[in-house]
């Protein structure tokens, strides 16, 4: 049952051709209203990673760094319940995008973590991950569809 309360967020994305064409996505926010330019990821278009075009992003990067973003907040919001400061979480997200018979899938996520997070012992803060991983907004959206894994530690 919901609660009534929900947020909407608008995003808008274009693309021009085929394999090789050119797209813009934009968002409703100030983040990237100008745009972020678009490129179908290597593998998709059977080239070597490397001619992947660094000034542009495609919707698997922006996936990885959706997720990584949500569960470092999300793990930002669990230590504050907690009591604990972070001076800084730094989350790397590492999606892999598969090539299978039947089409593209993502089959998994996974996220690297660190933390800087004074009062807390290496244990205390995999458990508190751990309950980020399993409870961001992100990580729920994909968890019956691709494997997520978590590395934390504390530096």
């Amino acid at each position: 049952m919901s609660s009534g309360k929900t947020l909407k967020y608008l995003a808008n994305s274009v693309w021009r051709g085929g394999l090789n064409g050119t797209g813009m996505t934009t968002s409703g926010g100030n983040a990237f209203k100008k745009g972020l330019p678009l490129e179908v990821p290597a593998l998709a278009r059977g080239v070597p990673d490397s001619k992947q075009d660094e000034n542009k992003t495609n919707p698997e990067e922006l996936v990885a760094a959706a997720h990584s973003a949500c569960f470092t907040m999300t793990l930002s919001a669990i230590l504050g319940a907690h009591k604990l400061s972070p001076k800084e979480i730094d989350t790397k997200g590492t999606l892999t995008l598969e090539k299978r018979p039947d089409g593209f899938k993502v089959s998994s996520i996974h996220l690297t973590c660190s933390g800087n997070v004074p009062g807390i012992d290496e244990n205390k803060f995999k458990e508190y991950a751990n309950m980020a991983k399993k409870n961001c907004p992100m990580s729920k959206l994909f968890n019956n569809n691709c494997d997520i894994s978590l590395d934390a530690k504390l530096v």
